[in-house]
């Protein structure tokens, strides 16, 4: 069977765990794919690769979201229309509300891709926040301490949704876990992980007390922990088996701090949401002090499994040139700096303040500020529209050149 037919036939992939080939559990049992046939960049670009997107869309916050899902879409738009002519990428929000009018108006639904061949596609995964679920006589030990350590911690649906929905997304190549107020970039329309390897961006986390109160944990608990690897971001690209791991034993990480490493008082929002011991072990960035003991325990510094951080989180602030040589991945962070999103969010880009009229590649500032302006420009149909035929379109341009 040739590498365009396991595509077509959407087979569920296998992970490398010790240099061996373990079957997820929901994996169909007579069906064989390579775990990694994508390792040299070149042909790979010749090869039908598929990734997706995987972000949580919190109801509650709507109207901010909507914004921020919009413009990560235009990025993804201009994605499409510049990777490879076999390549898909695609967008999954997990949500409480599937049926929400404005992700419908987007082209979102709740079909999953068939085949490679497919253009792009949003696809909708229902979800319910941990907060709003009721435990009952027969919830285990684990769904009580969840609940109870996370009562008060939102961001933990952003990390649970890709644990108890992994099924969706394992049909992929490749797995992006990121936040919504992103924008994706020429570089990675062009680009996938090296020897597949796990990549993560970012943070901004590791002085000296909390590297050492993590490598305290990691200690009496018996686990792998490297000093010398700080920071790991929220941002994460990788084979889905393994995302769907490492986010699996980032949430273990979370529960047991919580409930180990915090105080009840510490882990209240009334008193965390103040920021009063940051940047010094602070319950705000539980997710990120999570995520660097699991990839400390699953990939042991690249022992395990091939790891590296790169420029995924770049600040969408930045004057570095976003062309096809420059950041992977852009991230607004909390500042009013130009492009903010802050001052999107309030419509404070105006005459006095324009946001670029035109693709200006030169800045990723600018290139954050066009996609974002272009999103407020177009209605949500014509980016759903242009999102659905932008492979065909790319097709035919090539084919005319």
């Amino acid at each position: 069977m040739t590498i365009l037919a396991y595509h077509l036939n959407l087979v569920y992939r296998v992970r490398i765990a010790e240099e061996s080939y373990e079957l997820l559990d929901h994996a169909a049992p007579n069906l064989h794919t390579p775990t990694c046939l994508l390792g040299d960049l070149q042909t790979a670009r010749q090869l039908p690769v598929l990734r997706v997107v995987v972000v949580y869309f919190s109801i509650s916050q709507k109207d901010t979201y909507f914004d921020q899902i919009k413009w990560s879409m235009r990025s993804l738009l201009e994605v499409a229309e510049t990777e490879p002519p076999l390549w898909r990428t695609d967008l999954m929000i997990y949500i409480e509300n599937t049926t929400l009018p404005e992700l419908i108006d987007l082209g979102c639904s709740m079909t999953p891709r068939q085949n490679v061949l497919e253009p792009f596609k949003c696809i909708l995964v229902q979800y319910a926040r941990i907060q709003d679920r009721e435990l009952d006589m027969n919830s285990t030990e684990y769904q009580r301490d969840l609940q109870e350590q996370m009562k008060e911690y939102p961001f933990i649906d952003s990390i649970y949704a890709l644990v108890e929905h992994s099924a969706t997304y394992s049909s992929y190549d490749y797995v992006i876990r990121s936040d919504l107020d992103v924008f994706f970039t020429p570089a990675f329309a062009q680009w996938i992980p090296p020897n597949c390897a796990f990549i993560t961006g970012n943070g901004a986390y590791s002085d000296t007390f909390n590297m050492q109160k993590l490598a305290h944990v990691a200690n009496y608990s018996g686990i792998h922990f490297n000093a010398s690897v700080q920071n790991i971001g929220s941002t994460w690209i990788g084979p889905p088996g393994l995302v769907a791991k490492v986010a699996e034993r980032t949430v273990h990480w979370m529960v047991h701090l919580s409930k180990i490493e915090f105080s009840p008082k510490q882990r209240t929002s009334a008193w965390w949401g103040g920021a009063p011991l940051w940047m010094e072990w602070h319950y705000g960035v539980l997710l990120l002090y999570g995520g660097h003991l699991a990839v400390s325990e699953i990939l042991q510094s690249g022992k395990q499994h091939p790891f590296s951080k790169l420029d995924l989180d770049h600040p969408t602030t930045s004057p570095a040139n976003c062309t096809v040589d420059g950041p992977i991945h852009l991230h607004a962070y909390q500042n009013d700096d130009y492009f903010s999103k802050y001052m999107f969010k309030d419509r404070k880009y105006n005459e006095s303040h324009p946001l670029p009229a035109f693709l200006n590649s030169s800045r990723c500032s600018d290139y954050a500020g066009y996609m974002a302006s272009e999103s407020l420009r177009m209605t949500s149909a014509e980016l759903a529209d242009r999102l659905r035929k932008a492979k065909v379109n790319a097709n035919f341009v090539k084919n005319n050149n």
